[in-house]
């Protein structure tokens, strides 16, 4: 398949997953990194997505994006099963930000425009990097955009590196937005640095974010808390405090000294 079916859902929906599972056979033992979860997304919504350390956050995200086979289940785009769309199809509907950046042996502009080569301008690449607030230290390099960046971008800091990332997600203008975590391998003013850049990229996107900092939880359309596989609550920040269960308690143990 090609194209995505256009036809429109109800509420507008643009990712439905429906009894997402997944299950891992390691011949000892089955592993359950996600059960029978069903979640809807609505097209422009910022969605948090939290927990703890292997509540199936991540598994759930790369399901959602196509990096992960599932056990039962599917996941819909506008309508359309992912699995019967081809992989440049689907990347062309979404853009996926994580925190171990893949950089190749090859300059910053190629870099950036990575999938694009001689589909778009170097005009268009510099918007893209000033836009990621990547641009100030691409012209302090030594050829600038042309500039090697060494094999997976060992020249460059991690904070350089995940602007180039968000520099080459703006430049794709994919619909959908995934942030798995993009900035917890950074310290803290690096990470500062770039809140302003993924403002930008989130702008009039689907974005789906697992989420650890508290401002990012509380701008949320929709905060989703995971455990074991499966979501226990799904509401907006206040309306979860509100309930007092698994989101409050969360809330009060990680982010009250914030």
């Amino acid at each position: 398949m090609s194209k995505l079916n256009k036809t429109k859902l109800d509420n507008d929906a643009v990712i439905i997953a429906e009894n997402v599972t997944k299950t891992y056979d390691t011949g000892r033992l089955k592993v359950t990194a996600l059960n029978n979860v069903s979640l809807t997304v609505n097209r422009g919504e910022m969605i948090a997505v939290m927990g703890p350390s292997g509540c199936g956050k991540t598994t759930l995200l790369r399901a959602i994006s196509g990096f992960q086979d599932l056990s039962e289940g599917e996941v819909l785009i506008d309508g359309v099963d992912i699995s019967q769309l081809t992989l440049k199809d689907l990347r062309k509907q979404l853009s996926l930000v994580n925190q171990q950046v893949v950089l190749f042996n090859d300059t910053i502009a190629n870099n950036i425009s990575y999938g694009q080569a001689g589909e778009v301008s170097e005009e268009a690449i510099i918007k893209a990097a000033k836009s990621a607030h990547a641009w100030e230290f691409i012209q302090k390099l030594p050829q600038g955009l042309q500039t090697e960046v060494g094999e997976n971008g060992v020249l460059l800091s991690g904070g350089q590196r995940q602007r180039l990332a968000i520099a080459r997600a703006l430049l794709r203008n994919s619909p959908i937005l995934i942030l798995d975590e993009a900035t917890s391998a950074l310290d803290t003013e690096a990470e500062r640095h770039i809140q302003a850049a993924f403002e930008e990229l989130m702008r009039e996107r689907t974005t789906l974010v697992i989420a650890h900092r508290l401002s990012t939880i509380e701008k949320a359309d929709k905060i989703i808390v995971m455990h074991d596989g499966e979501i226990l609550e799904t509401g907006t920040h206040q309306e979860l405090l509100a309930n007092g269960k698994h989101y409050a308690e969360l809330y009060r143990l990680q982010f009250q000294d914030d």
